[in-house]
Order: structure tokens, then C-alpha cells, then sequence
């Protein structure tokens, strides 16, 4: 419903209507009604009891109430949902003003309660029946990506600024995959204050179910009903907005949060699904063909199973149609190869089937794709995953690879695999399995030379070899593959005008594509126009863009860091800048390294000859691991702020060209942190010697 919810009621703010259709309320077949709540929902007049805060207000609304009521008894399910808020500023009255509720009427029915407008002591009940639309929307259409939801959507009339709107609604159903089984994660606090998020919970007495809580989240409040089932009550009233920190891991829950399951075991989850990806039947004629083909051509297993990953990459286009169980379950293998189109599941079902056929152990294995480092802690449930891969199993050796990452470069053992903590393969007797952690992959390395004319106005030339490597090369593959060559050199020469003028290029941008390897070499070369950041008509200063530091370390120091600090894959970067200065120059150099658990980063800036022209820039990263703790923080920051502050600056004069590393300007003269410390010992020790003659 708001921008400021952590997990927000099944509500959205109504956009654009892609490919919309609107439905009237009697040709849904009984899915859309408005009616009363059932007789079990406890929903008592909105009272305001309580004083706001002063910075209560948020996109100029302020939220009094957020209530889930959730009734199991009986194998059914029943999702009750009220929001309460009040329009404060003009800024509130076009999110407030407007209400959308989604459903899947394949296996949903959604049941509208009433929409309230309460202004002082007035409460004005809204006739529903003239203003709500039933649309038929698909918000990923231009991504290849249908759900068949719905949407009932209607405009509040006459909100103006003070007014409380108050409305709610039911949800009937459960999706059929999950067979009943039960999982849900709630939000108690936002990022935005909210006088009461309440969630109620009716199940039979026999129903076992596991919670977890976060980050003090309040307990539940339990008692029995005359009917013998049990209700339990979690709430958090007064709640301030939660903090959020930058660049906090995906899988990290960052404020006070709820998660209600039916006790399973992941054997239980894997079964759910698993007859879906049955592959007995006998392969498509064609691809049947393909196979043995490969089968012939191939006795290496690790070479049959990148050229049937490649098939399956390039052979299908992403489509994936989430209508009913489509969302978990593949189509039939035959269906999948004739229209050459699918998602996750249709392309790992499809290359498991081949894998198999070709005597590879292949099993589809389900994963999350931000929330997977977290699984082993979480209950076992059966919406728990996002995504389908396959899991690979050569001479001993597991391979976690992912046939919709087109198109992928490399042998076997070089392929980039697909790392998302841990996984859940679809075989008997199954348990979550960890997906290891890969090594830092040299992802990027660049050798750059630039030679400047005399500073200020003197022109410049650039030539740079970059390579990637590993899954940076298969980045650069796919763009180049839906971009084109001539874009992406564009899109390379004007990141270098941005900071040195206009760049001509001196020779076309070369590509060599070495796939075995899975590596990219990209060739530029060009002249530059201004180099040089004029100073004043005799000076120029000089410096080479931060394409490593600045990029990777981009979490800034806080006063006390709360959560872990979201690091990304492993890497190693590493670039080296040559300089060629139009005349000899001396230079202060220095070799540093900064270190933190699982980082390390380097600066080392030297001559690179005799001739007092030439100079070396080099610079590394290595990162090993995907995330800092809260309390290697410190350690993280200091390496940030050290490494940033190995940048080169070189200011040059036509009278008397003085270099200059990253440092301050005194006059006509310029110091870097390491003169001034040699500057400070002699001092001290000029001074200690007139103490001692006296």
C-alpha cells in the first residue's frame, strides 16, 4: 500500500494499466463481491487514541492502522486486511485517494468490505458499487512476464486534506501448490511511524505451527476460542520508523518482523514439487536428435554438460505465465521445446531432462535470490524459493548453473556459477544444501596509458586494454549481444569525455572473445581534448579516473553500524595507469596497503623509468567474501577512507612543472601526506639539535 512499508498488505497504488480489460462485478463468476466481513473478523470503529509524533508524516500521509486477521480453521484460508490512514498535506491526497487491491481469480476471491472517509466526528460510508473496476493488468508485460492478477481499483471522492480513510477487504483461497501448507512473513515495524500494526492469527488446536521474530519483535498473545481453535495476537503499537541502513545484504531483515509457518520439513517442500519435473518421457524428436549429436561428438561429461547448457541457453527466449499454479509448476517438455520459450523452471526442467539423457547426474534444485543466505534459519516452507537452477554432479564435483544466464562463456570449471547461499534440490529424502562460495574471480583487469601534451591546454592520448573475466565477461557478452559493438563503444567513449573533454577515437574499439577461457579483451584508444583541469593560465592539473575504489566501496562511514555491510560476489579488480609527462618531473611515491576481514586494497605510485617522464599508477582490490559484520565495520571503513585517499593528482606548470600527488597546495609548492611527515621530522630534529648546542 505505501512506499514506506516493509511487507505491506496485498494493496497497490494503481498505475499504468498495461493491456487492462474491465470486468464488472457479476462476470467474475463470484470471485469479486462486496459484501460484510465474515462474522470471525474482529473490526471495531477506528478510534484515534493516541498523540502522533511530530515526525509522523510521511508522503503527506500519516498511517493510524495496519490489521491482517488470518483465519486456518478448518483447511480453509481467509485473509482479512484494513488500513487506516489520514491525509495530511496536499502531497497524501493522490496515494490515499486511491485504492487497489490484486488477486489471482484462479484460485482467489476477493470480498470488499467498505471504504470509510472519516472527517472530525463525521464518518461518511462510500457506495462501493458505482466506483470500483475490476481490471485485468500485467505489470511485467514489457519483461516477457504474466500473472493473470486482477486488480479491483477505485477512486475515494472527496478526500480533501484532515480526512482519515479507512477501508477493508478479504481474500479467500490459497494457492494450490501448497497444498495447504501455510507460510507467511508480516512487517510490525515500518520505515515510517504507524500508530498500530496488528496481526491475528486463528488456527485448530491441532494445527502446529513455527515462528520466528526479529529484531524484538513482540511475542504473541494466545487464548483459546469457544470453538476450541487457538488465536494468536502479535502487536506493535507506537512503532517510530526504522532506520534503514545503506547497502544492507538482501537476506538481512533490518527491522522488527514476523514469520508464521506450518511446521514441514524441506523433504515435505521438495515432494510439493518435484513430480512437476518429472523427465521419463522421452526427449522432443529434434532435441532428441541435438543429443545424440552431443553424445557423439563429446565423451567428456564436463564438455556434454556446457554444450547442453548452451543449447538450453540460446535455444529458449525468457516467457514465463504465472496463471494459477504456473507460477511453480513447469509446462511438459514438449510444450517448453516447441514454442522455444520459458522461465526458470521450463529451462532447468528442460536441461535436466537433457543432462539425464546424456548420462549426467542433474536434478532441478530451488533457491531464493536475495533471501537464500537466510534458508537453513528459516522454517521449512513451501513459498520459501523465486527461482529454479540445476544442480550438476562431474567426477565428484557439484555445479550449481543456471540456464537462463545467456549467454555464459567458459569450460566447465570456468563457467560462472549460480551462488545464492542455499538450495533445496528436488530428489527424495531432500534436505537444503549449501551452494559454497566461490574463490575472487579476476573479474576485471585494465592496463591504460595516457600521454599528455604541456598543461594547461594540451591535448592528451588514451589507449586502454581492459579484460573480463569470469561472470564480468559474461555481463560484457550479453550486452554486446543486445546492444551491439557500436553502442557499447559509444557508451565506453563517453564515459572518458565526461571527465577529459571530447575523445576521438583514434582506432575502432576491438573485441576478442576468447570462450573456452571465458574472457573479453576490449581495446580503446583516443585522443583527448582536455586532459588537463586548467588551474590558471600557466598550470593544469592532471588526474586519472578512480575505476576501482570508488566504484566497489561505496558504503560510508556511520557512527555505529547495526547490520552487516553487503560486499556483492567475490572479485579481484586491478588497473594500471601509465602517465607520459611532456617533461621530466620528480615525484614523492609510495606503496600502501589496507586491509579488513576478507578485503585487501592496494596503491602503489612509482617511476616507470629512468627518464623522470614516465610513471606507474597500480591499483587492486580483492574482495572474499560477500559481506562484513557489523563488527569488522571499523576495519572496513579505515580501508575505504585509505584506499580512497591513494588517488594522483598532478599539477603541472609551463614555467616549472612541479608533480603533485593527492595533498594540499601551499603557494607554489604541494605536499602529499608523506612530505609532510618528512618535513615534520626535520624540524624536530633541527630543533633538537639547537637545543642541544645551547
Amino acid at each position: 500500500m505505501s512506499a514506506c512499508c516493509y511487507h505491506a498488505p496485498a494493496v497497490a497504488l494503481a498505475g499504468e494499466a498495461w493491456g487492462a480489460r474491465v470486468f464488472g462485478e457479476e462476470s467474475l463468476g463470484g470471485r469479486f463481491e462486496i459484501a460484510a466481513p465474515a462474522a470471525w473478523v474482529l473490526a471495531p470503529p477506528f478510534v484515534r487514541n493516541l498523540e502522533p509524533p511530530a515526525d509522523s508524516i510521511d508522503g503527506g500521509r500519516r498511517f493510524w492502522l495496519s490489521d491482517t486477521q488470518i483465519d486456518l480453521r478448518g483447511g480453509g484460508q481467509a485473509w482479512f486486511s484494513r488500513v487506516v490512514s489520514e491525509v495530511v498535506t496536499a502531497d497524501g491526497l493522490q496515494p490515499i485517494g486511491q485504492i487497489s487491491v490484486d488477486f489471482d481469480p484462479s484460485y482467489e476471491r476477493l470480498v470488499l468490505h467498505h471504504v470509510r472517509i472519516i472527517r472530525g466526528d463525521e464518518t461518511r460510508e462510500i457506495e462501493l458499487r458505482p466506483l470500483v473496476n475490476v481490471l485485468r493488468r500485467e505489470r511485467d508485460l514489457e519483461r516477457a512476464m504474466y500473472d493473470g492478477r486482477y486488480t479491483a481499483h477505485l477512486v475515494v471522492p472527496d478526500v480533501r486534506v484532515g480526512d482519515i480513510v479507512d477501508y477493508a477487504y478479504t481474500l479467500h483461497g490459497a494457492h494450490p501448490s501448497f497444498q495447504g501448507l501455510f507460510n507467511a512473513e508480516f512487517g510490525l515495524q515500518w520505515s515510517c511511524w504507524i500508530a498500530l500494526t496488528r496481526v491475528r492469527l486463528l488456527a485448530d488446536a491441532a494445527r502446529v505451527l513455527d515462528t520466528r521474530t526479529w529484531n524484538d519483535a513482540p511475542a504473541a498473545e494466545t487464548r483459546t476460542l469457544e470453538d476450541g481453535a487457538v488465536e494468536r495476537l502479535w502487536s506493535a503499537l507506537n512503532q517510530v520508523g526504522a532506520q534503514s541502513e545503506r547497502d544492507v545484504p538482501g537476506w538481512v531483515r533490518d527491522r522488527k518482523a514476523l514469520r508464521v509457518a506450518d511446521r514441514a520439513t524441506w523433504s515435505q517442500i521438495a515432494d510439493l514439487y518435484a513430480s512437476g519435473y518429472e523427465t521419463s518421457q522421452p526427449l522432443p524428436e529434434d532435441l532428441e536428435a541435438r543429443a545424440a549429436e552431443i553424445e557423439a561428438e563429446a565423451s567428456d561429461p564436463a564438455v556434454r554438460v556446457v554444450t547442453a547448457l548452451r543449447l538450453i541457453q540460446h535455444g529458449l527466449r525468457y516467457h514465463s505465465i504465472s496463471l494459477g499454479d504456473g507460477g511453480f509448476v513447469p509446462r511438459s517438455l514438449d510444450r517448453i521445446w516447441t514454442v522455444r520459450a520459458g522461465d526458470c523452471k521450463d529451462s532447468s526442467r528442460l536441461l535436466v531432462a537433457l543432462l539425464r539423457r546424456l548420462g549426467i547426474e542433474a536434478d532441478p534444485a530451488l533457491v531464493h535470490t536475495w533471501l537464500g543466505q537466510s534458508l537453513e534459519a528459516d522454517p521449512p516452507a513451501a513459498n520459501a524459493f523465486n527461482h529454479c537452477i540445476v544442480r550438476v554432479r562431474v567426477a565428484g564435483q557439484i555445479y550449481w548453473l543456471d540456464p537462463t544466464r545467456y549467454p555464459q562463456g567458459g569450460a566447465l570449471e570456468k563457467v560462472s556459477q549460480a551462488r545464492y547461499g542455499w538450495a533445496l534440490p528436488l530428489v527424495d529424502g531432500a534436505v537444503l544444501e549449501a551452494m559454497g562460495r566461490d574463490t575472487p574471480t579476476p573479474i576485471y583487469e585494465a592496463k591504460e596509458r595516457f600521454e599528455l601534451d604541456p598543461a594547461p591546454e594540451g591535448r592528451g592520448r588514451l589507449t586502454v586494454n581492459t579484460y573480463y573475466r569470469g561472470w564480468r565477461a559474461d555481463d560484457i557478452r550479453r550486452r554486446l549481444a543486445s546492444e551491439g559493438p557500436d553502442t557499447v563503444a559509444r557508451s565506453y567513449r563517453e564515459y572518458y569525455e565526461r571527465v577529459y573533454g571530447a575523445a576521438m577515437e583514434q582506432s575502432p574499439m576491438t573485441v576478442e572473445d576468447d570462450l573456452e577461457a571465458n574472457v573479453i579483451r576490449i581495446g580503446e584508444s583516443y585522443e583527448l581534448a582536455k586532459p588537463w583541469e586548467k588551474l590558471d593560465e600557466t598550470r593544469g592539473r592532471f588526474q586519472p579516473l578512480d575505476d576501482i575504489f570508488a566504484p566497489h566501496l561505496t558504503t560510508q562511514r556511520s557512527a555505529q553500524r547495526r547490520h552487516p555491510i553487503d560486499l556483492g560476489t567475490p572479485r579481484s579488480i586491478s588497473v594500471e595507469t601509465l602517465i607520459k609527462m611532456p617533461k621530466a618531473i620528480t615525484i614523492t611515491g609510495w606503496d600502501d596497503e589496507h586491509e579488513a576481514p576478507g578485503m585487501r586494497a592496494s596503491s602503489r605510485f612509482e617511476a616507470a623509468d629512468q627518464t623522470g617522464t614516465l610513471f606507474r599508477l597500480s591499483r587492486g582490490l580483492t574482495i572474499s567474501r560477500t559481506e562484513i559484520s557489523p563488527e569488522d565495520a571499523e576495519a572496513y571503513f579505515s580501508l575505504r577512507e585509505g584506499a580512497l585517499n591513494g588517488s594522483v593528482v598532478i599539477t603541472d606548470s609551463k614555467d616549472a612543472p612541479k608533480p603533485k600527488s593527492e595533498g594540499f597546495m601551499l603557494g607554489d609548492f604541494h605536499f602529499d601526506y608523506r612530505t609532510i611527515w618528512v618535513i615534520v621530522w626535520l624540524v624536530l630534529m633541527l630543533l633538537g639539535a639547537i637545543a642541544r648546542s645551547r
